[in-house]
């Protein structure tokens, strides 16, 4: 199934802090690839192809350098949370926020929040002001935290030939949201999604 995607075209950078005793390192080298799969093993990829997926998710593909934009937060000497932020991602010119994963004993500690602020300050900080990620419908909690940090769903057609827009629908009725605005693939304003409050 094809990703979602989610556009910020107008970054408001909230300034958050991590919670006292976290601190952000940046990728240091081979011995930091065992503790990101650790990291992504925990929901996002799976483990038994851990090294294969660094190596297709920031290095093989066009944009991301792991030396460049790839973040941990520490916590007590331990990586618990990974970001990767993409100056340019597939040649676009657009910023990227790329491979986001949070222990699963650390979540709801509004990690995923500074994640999201500190990646959009940094690609602000680079000259992007167009700024993308890719997300899938069962990643609700994390889908919440990129509305909140000024991020807006996009439909677009993807290679089967279908859009978005049913997919999201469901979102907005799961997460219980009045309405949704909805983006085309340009960034421009395409329609509301209100909640079907089907009974």
């Amino acid at each position: 199934m094809s990703c979602l995607k989610m556009y910020n075209f107008n970054p408001h950078i909230r300034g958050l802090s991590l919670p006292e005793g976290f601190s952000v390192t940046r990728f240091g080298g081979e011995e930091d690839i065992a503790h990101w799969v650790k990291i992504c093993s925990d929901g996002l990829i799976d483990p038994e192809t851990g090294f294969e997926r660094f190596r297709s998710e920031l290095i093989d593909i066009d944009g991301p350098d792991p030396y460049r934009d790839t973040y941990f937060i520490e916590k007590d000497g331990e990586k618990i949370a990974t970001y990767t932020v993409v100056p340019d991602m597939w040649s676009t010119g657009m910023g990227y926020i790329h491979m986001v994963a949070v222990k699963t004993r650390f979540r709801g500690m509004g990690l995923g929040s500074f994640i999201a602020d500190d990646s959009l300050s940094r690609l602000v900080e680079m000259g992007k002001d167009r700024i993308f990620l890719l997300t899938g419908d069962t990643r609700l909690p994390a889908v919440m935290t990129y509305l909140k940090a000024g991020f807006l769903p996009v439909n677009y057609i993807d290679e089967d030939g279908r859009d978005m827009l049913e997919r999201w629908q469901v979102i907005a009725d799961r997460l219980e949201l009045s309405d949704l605005g909805i983006l085309d693939d340009n960034g421009e304003p395409l329609t509301i999604i209100n909640p079907s409050k089907a009974e």
